[in-house]
Formats: structure tokens, sequence, C-alpha cells
């Protein structure tokens, strides 16, 4: 397998498609914008860098495209359409276009508490569903949760999904997201669901901060510096309910079997109480005295509705 050099590549030839024009650039593939000609509509279409130049690459392509095909069922995955290889050996993917990435979004502006809570939720339950299937996504982070008018959260970019039996670390080291990564994926340990669940809270943190957890900028720091921030404590945020902080915390806990699996946490982030009952103190006497009691209180007046009547509950 080789690379072609990050911007060198043209808007290839994908047979069906028109009108390719780019959408973003990475050091791993370019995204184009698209049209499906048979069905006329748009599409995004995914080339990447590599070129497929043995067998073993080639099977390897086959095997993630199948893992991402098995995980597009589900509601908050992204539908993909069709996989191939163009003419120079370069894979390409052909996926459901949305509008934008929750990168975007909390660049923007930082999401609340209650919406946050909720893309975990459905989040959480895409990981469910790709783990009860044995595949792995290894690369969640807020660029790859994507958005469209129809859908308020897809999970993308299953082409680091591996079945968890393959055991293969290397494919993830080649493109790691530091800022989401856990301590285990820079030791080369054996991948497992805790991977996901711990780079799900650190993006769930993420959004509500506006920057990786822990960071104090956007720029990566290096990789010695990224190890000592594992043992800085995260702090709690503004605004945001300290539950909900709590169970991200749990889950981005650095040994990897003291973290929740995907379904307990979803089941936990569903638990949450965003709006925690008010407790009001019972009225006083007089602003001097600390006696907390009621005095006489009047039994409440009866209120009926319609023709039946039903007392006030």
């Amino acid at each position: 397998m080789t690379e072609t050099p990050r911007g060198a590549l043209p808007a290839p030839y994908v047979p069906g498609m028109s009108g390719l024009s780019v959408m973003a650039r990475g050091g791993y593939a370019t995204v184009y914008r698209a049209m499906q000609d048979s069905v006329g509509r748009e599409v995004a279409i995914k080339v990447e860098n590599r070129r497929l130049e043995s067998d073993r690459d080639q099977a390897r392509f086959l095997r993630e495209a199948r893992a991402a095909g098995r995980m597009s069922s589900h509601p908050h995955v992204v539908d993909l359409f069709d996989v191939g290889v163009t003419v120079d050996q370069h894979p390409y993917l052909i996926m459901e276009l949305c509008d934008g990435s929750y990168l975007d979004r909390m660049r923007r502006s930082p999401l609340g508490a209650a919406e946050t809570r909720d893309l975990g939720v459905k989040i959480a339950d895409a990981l469910v569903h790709s783990h009860a299937n044995g595949v792995l996504h290894r690369d969640v982070k807020p660029a790859n949760i994507l958005y469209s008018q129809f859908n308020t959260a897809v999970l993308a970019d299953f082409g680091l999904a591996v079945l968890g039996e393959m055991r293969d670390s290397s494919v993830t080291l080649e493109v790691l997201t530091p800022a989401y990564a856990p301590p285990e994926m820079f030791r080369h340990d054996e991948p497992s669901g805790a991977v996901d669940v711990y780079a799900l809270c650190a993006t769930l943190y993420a959004v509500m901060r506006g920057r990786p957890p822990r960071w104090d900028g956007d720029r990566s720091p290096s990789l010695l510096t990224l190890m000592d921030l594992f043992h800085q404590p995260i702090p709690d945020l503004p605004g945001v309910p300290a539950g909900l902080t709590q169970v991200l915390r749990y889950g981005m806990a650095n040994d990897p079997e003291s973290r929740p699996t995907a379904q307990q946490l979803r089941e936990m982030l569903t638990a949450v109480q965003l709006n925690p009952p008010h407790q009001v103190p019972p009225p006083r006497f007089s602003p001097s005295d600390d006696t907390p009691t009621i005095r006489n209180p009047r039994p409440p007046k009866k209120k009926w509705f319609g023709l039946l009547g039903s007392e006030n509950r």
C-alpha cells in the first residue's frame, strides 16, 4: 500500500457519479460532493489517499467496507450506498450526504447539556449495535458525528472499523486522533469496546466545552505532554449538571476495565437528571425565625372541571 501526497489527487472518475467537487481534504482521504445520476440524489464520496496494490490491502478494505455496510442499517449511522476502487487503485465509499459535523457546531457555539445528553444516547445506541456485531469504530470524535435536516446525529467513518476478533491495532495507529483516544491506544494494547466508550465521552465533553478534555488550546500537544494529561482531573463545566459530568468522567477512566459498556453508558445518560427538583424551604413565621414550620395550612379548595367534576389532585 502506498500513499498519494495530500491534495495531489485530481477529481476521480467514479462510475455513475457526476459533478464531483471537493468538500474536505485530510491526511487520510478526500471527501467529494457528487450527483448519483441513476436516482438524481446528491451523495458524499470519500476517496482514500492510499492505493490498494496488494491482495492484503484489498482484503482489508473489503473487510472495512462490509463492517460499515452492516452498521449503516442503524438509524444513527450514516448510510453507505456503495464501495469500489478507482482505476488508479484508490478505494472509495459512496455515502449519505450530510449538512455538517459536530466539530463545526462546537467551533461555532458549544452545545447545551440537554442536546449533548440526547446526542450521547443516540451515538451510544449506535455503538451498542456495532459492538454486538463485533465491530469497533475506533475513531469516534466530533468530526465523525454528522447531522442533516432529516437526522440530528449519525456516526460516520466506519473506515477504521475492524472486526473485534482481528485485533489489528496497527490500522488505528495510522490515523489516530489523539484528542479523543484513550491511553491504551498509545500503548498498542488490545482494542476493545472501551476505546469507543472513552472516545464518545470525550466527544460529549468537548462539544459542551468547545475543545477536547484537558486541552488548553486547539493545537495538539506533544506525545509526552499528552500522556501526562491523562493524569489530570476533568473539571466541571459551567452550567452543566454535575450528574452528566460525572457520567462522562466514568466513561473516560484511564483503566478500560473501569469504564461502562456502551449499553451501560446509554442507560446512564438516559437516566441523568438535567433539571433536578428545586428544594423550596418551608415558610417561616418571620425573617428572624429559623424554625422551618408551617402555621395552620388551609385545606385546598375543590376545583370542578367539566360535567362530571373532579377534585384538584
